[in-house]
């Protein structure tokens, strides 16, 4: 495959898996309370600062995302993050019905993103090797 077929594959990637992140740190800004009652009645402590966290993550991920800069660490960062949130979250084994098939479609959702994300450290990881 051409390396400007690759680009631009890359690139599309890029753009969707950040719309993503971009999304979900907009809605963690705009709505704040929902996500932090979810977060709370799933036990977690210090949601306030783990929100935040997460909000700024995704947010600036997106943008780094979109820019194209260290996509590789940016990758790592947003798979540290979305990782455990989706074990921690997403817990349909301790589900019935209705919402057990919500947080199944969530936690794979997740996992595919994740799977995005591997591939784009990967390139990126490759592309860097080789202008060396």
């Amino acid at each position: 495959m051409k390396n400007s077929t690759v680009n631009t594959f890359v690139l599309v990637s890029r753009i969707l898996i950040g719309i993503t992140f971009l999304i979900a740190g907009l809605h963690k800004a705009l709505f704040w309370d929902g996500p932090a009652m979810w977060m709370a009645s799933k036990g977690l402590p210090f949601v306030p600062l783990l929100l935040g966290t997460a909000m700024v993550t995704e947010l600036v991920g997106a943008l780094l995302l979109f820019a194209g800069i260290k996509v590789k660490q940016t990758a790592i960062v947003l798979i540290l993050l979305i990782l455990p949130m989706t074990l921690l979250m997403h817990t349909f084994w301790n589900m019935e019905g209705m919402m057990q098939q919500t947080a199944i479609m969530d936690f794979i959702q997740n996992i595919a993103i994740v799977g995005g994300l591997v591939a784009l450290a990967a390139v990126a990881h490759l592309s860097s090797k080789q202008s060396i």
